[in-house]
């Protein structure tokens, strides 16, 4: 949506204006005969009144509705936000009201404040679960940034004209540039200011999607770590000044506090290796070591390695290799390999094929799906994806990509030779080995174990395929459908007319099947329910559905 990204920056540059030239003072104290208090006014009671509204505008266009709602939930919060900023300012005011320069120290104060809330925002989200918070925190980390730089900047702004006020006055006889120069490589505090500076101009002007396109998400991560040093120097900065009060040790403290926990206990979690307990992941059975398995003749204290190859689970049957180690101390399971992005390739506007490859053995049969371990600057999450075909040790994955999701914006920036954790390979969804007619149900990437399934060599000689997609521009690999044989294909656009394409979406009651034909349907929940609901009354006994997509 970069559209909207535009959007979104043209909207935002004249309150970051205000905040730049605006007295905090007037603010707090509602003087609206400041024209620039009354326009902050307005413009916090505008965003308000949108955000408002955007609960009850329907907009048909998903993706188009939570770019929208990101954007303006954007541009309310850190307007919202500001207002402690005012009440802040004039509490700094009042506790050191006595001293010279006191504007400049209050908002190099405020920009320290927010840059340590930015830097708590990722140890505190390793503590919650709850996605809707989470993404709140991860948008006010963004806020808390934003308000950070401009406060520095504003510390600039003021340092210099004092400088040149100061400077003009009393020493006309050297040059400004040349008093600043000496002043700057004399005095370690302006040094270590000045050097802060220029590191939060770079993580500023690198703060968007075009730089981690230009820099890969590798080199755009090590650049972004620069926040660590400009934060060191801004302590060192306060120190040197004679500044370093309770306030600044109070927020160091919290930094690093909250931020050593987290890393300890990611440290502990992932080197938890030693465990006698498995899980299997359909059913959730656990095999440990001191407990056995009685019934398949397992004696007490035989490794989960030692069980012959085909053991199966006591409770649904699956192999060895649907179970994960299972760790006690955390409760939490962690197994993975590590594969290489050998293609990444758009096959539409918002459908990524992704290729995975690995150098080692592994077993990986048609119908499976993998959970994929991703990772950005806000730790580690998982996702799982069904698999669309295995060949040559590479796994194929078709992915649907928003701007929105998480995931999404992380594999947007995946280039060739990256490395990508997959966390073991799951059997769910499994084409029946029968001669029954069969009928598959998808659309979108939710194709991706439907063309697993009718690329294999099916007995069955009469199948057919029912598509569904919004326009022809979202429709792919349609040709390599087109060659498989004894497969009937039925495609349905719902926003565009044509004459290849039937039009509107799938309506299986105009329809008649044998009642022995086996249904695969890999869509949406609530069309899943739906179908299952209208076969089951029909009397069609063979119906089957992917959970995950």
């Amino acid at each position: 949506m970069t559209i909207l990204n535009i959007f979104y920056w043209m909207l935002i540059f004249p309150l970051l204006y205000i905040l730049t030239v605006v007295d905090l003072e007037s603010i707090h104290q509602f003087n609206f005969s400041d024209i620039y208090t009354s326009i902050y006014f307005v413009y916090l009671f505008i965003w308000s009144i949108w955000l408002i509204l955007l609960k009850f505008i329907k907009i048909n266009n998903n993706i188009f509705r939570e770019e929208t709602l990101y954007t303006i939930k954007s541009i309310f919060y850190l307007s919202l936000l500001v207002v402690p900023t005012f009440f802040l300012n004039n509490n700094f005011l009042i506790e050191n009201a006595w001293e010279a320069n006191l504007e400049l120290r209050i908002y190099w104060k405020l920009a320290f404040l927010y840059l340590s809330f930015a830097l708590i925002v990722s140890p505190l989200l390793r503590f919650i679960k709850n996605s809707s918070i989470r993404e709140n925190f991860i948008l006010s980390r963004k806020i808390f940034w934003i308000i950070s730089f401009i406060f520095f900047f504003r510390h600039w702004l003021e340092y210099f004209t004092i400088e040149y006020t100061f400077q003009t006055k009393y020493h006309s006889d050297v040059s400004y540039l040349k008093y600043v120069y000496d002043n700057l490589l004399l005095r370690f505090d302006a040094l270590s200011w000045v050097v802060a500076w220029f590191l939060m101009l770079i993580l500023w002007i690198t703060s968007n999607k075009v730089s981690i396109k230009l820099l890969s998400w590798k080199w755009w991560k090590i650049l972004q770590s620069l926040v660590y040093p400009t934060y060191l120097l801004s302590i060192i900065h306060v120190a040197f000044a004679s500044r370093f009060d309770n306030f600044y040790i109070f927020l160091l403290a919290l930094v690093v506090i909250l931020r050593a926990t987290s890393y300890l206990s990611n440290k502990t979690e992932k080197n938890s290796w030693e465990t006698t307990k498995y899980l299997c992941i359909p059913c959730w059975y656990i095999y440990d070591e001191s407990v056995w398995d009685p019934d398949s003749w397992i004696e007490p204290g035989t490794k989960f390695e030692d069980i012959p190859d085909d053991w199966r689970c006591p409770v649904c049957g699956v192999t060895k290799s649907d179970f994960e180690p299972y760790y006690w101390e955390t409760n939490t399971v962690f197994w993975w390999y590590l594969w290489e992005v050998v293609s990444h390739e758009m096959l539409t506007d918002d459908v990524l094929e992704i290729n995975l490859k690995i150098n080692s053995d592994i077993d990986v049969i048609r119908w499976q799906y993998a959970i994929l371990l991703l990772n950005d600057f806000d730790w580690e999450f998982s996702r799982a994806y069904s698999i669309v075909s295995f060949k040559h040790h590479t796994l194929t994955f078709w992915i649907k990509l928003k701007e929105t999701w998480r995931a999404g914006r992380f594999l947007k920036t995946v280039e060739v030779w990256d490395t990508i954790k997959i966390k073991w390979i799951y059997w769910d969804f499994i084409l029946k080995d029968t001669d029954n007619p069969k009928v598959f149900i998808a659309t979108g990437t939710w194709l991706s174990p439907i063309m697993n399934m009718i690329s294999w060599d099916m007995k069955s000689k009469d199948n057919q395929l029912f598509f569904w997609a919004q326009a022809k521009k979202d429709l792919f690999y349609l040709d390599e459908i087109n060659e498989i044989q004894n497969l009937k294909t039925h495609i349905y656009l719902s926003r565009e007319e044509t004459e290849e394409y039937n039009y509107w979406r799938i309506d299986l009651t105009k329809f008649k099947f044998d009642k022995n034909t086996e249904f695969y349907i890999c869509w949406n929940p609530w069309v899943v329910a739906w179908s299952m609901e209208y076969l089951k009354k029909a009397w069609y006994e063979n119906v089957f559905s992917e959970k995950f997509n």
